[in-house]
């Protein structure tokens, strides 16, 4: 059983999958990249800020040794947490991804260690655009809310890509693909509550996206409907009416569960290395502690709306 071979069994027994491409393809995924921002109607400040020094693409530069890059989807289900404020229990929503990025890459991590390690061959950590490079591979296809939908796991996945010195045998690589309902569907284009998926372009409108104003420090827009609000990070509008998840969108409950003294403290904006130790854990356990300063305005947020 080749390398491949192998790292796809490993995969599929934690239910996720992979796709290799050649790494030669990374210059023709750049083109592409840069041609889609070019062409795009994104704000050019949003653009520097978050994207333009973000992805590298001089893969082979710094690793000459590379080969090919390998693309995995893992599931990852939305989460509902529990919080207790004034007397009253809240379950909150975290989307897909955000809850599980430390369990997802140490599990990915000790699997190719295994794999590939143990028969002399290296992995490299690379920041490429995974949805892009997804798609290409085959193992995705794109929704017109620009998300990636994975069969079997629907919108409801984490993407990890890594490069390694293992040469190409299985080279995916294809033409774009979107699901075929979005030719006729626009659920996901009604319910977006900033109008951030337009019916002229294929990219989303990213700075009216409700998930980058809730992942920004700054105070939300005014022109933001407070009812928009539905995550304490990111938004769930376009992924739970998408009819491509019907089955896979049953949140899984947190097994953490944050006292009326912890959710307090949040609330209150204690800093996080001020905050007692277990607090500190369950916050981390969740990789909410990136998004820490954003928690409280964005549950206070979602509290009003069920209140009002």
């Amino acid at each position: 059983m080749n390398i491949y071979t192998q790292l796809k069994a490993k995969l599929k027994d934690t239910g996720a999958k992979c796709r290799m491409v050649s790494a030669s393809h990374i210059s023709e995924l750049e083109t592409e990249y840069n041609l889609l921002l070019t062409d795009s109607k994104i704000d050019k400040q949003f653009l520097k800020n978050n994207i333009q020094n973000y992805i590298d693409f001089s893969v082979t530069k710094k690793y000459p040794a590379v080969r090919s890059l390998i693309i995995i989807a893992t599931p990852s289900p939305q989460i509902d947490v529990k919080f207790n404020i004034n007397g009253s229990t809240h379950w909150l929503k975290i989307p897909p991804t955000y809850s599980d990025r430390i369990k997802v890459t140490g599990n990915i991590k000790k699997i190719t260690s295994q794999i590939f390690d143990t028969n002399g061959y290296q992995t490299f950590s690379v920041v490429l655009p995974k949805k892009l490079l997804a798609v290409h591979s085959g193992i995705a296809k794109y929704g017109k809310n620009n998300i990636s939908y994975v069969s079997g796991m629907g919108s409801y996945h984490r993407l990890t890509v890594f490069a390694s010195d293992l040469p190409c045998d299985h080279d995916s690589w294809q033409n774009l693909q979107v699901l075929e309902r979005c030719s006729h569907c626009k659920a996901c284009q009604k319910i977006c509550p900033t109008a951030a998926i337009a019916a002229n372009q294929f990219l989303l409108k990213t700075e009216r996206c409700l998930t980058y104003a809730n992942e920004k420090l700054e105070p939300f827009p005014e022109w933001i409907d407070p009812t928009s609000h539905n995550s304490i990070i990111g938004c769930m509008r376009c992924q739970s009416i998408c009819p491509e998840n019907k089955k896979y969108n049953i949140a899984t409950k947190s097994k953490d569960e944050f006292s009326k003294t912890e959710t307090n403290l949040i609330l209150k904006e204690i800093p996080f290395e001020e905050l007692p130790e277990k607090l500190k854990l369950k916050i981390s356990n969740l990789c909410l502690k990136h998004y820490y300063k954003q928690l409280s305005r964005n549950i206070k947020a979602l509290i009003k709306n069920s209140v009002n």
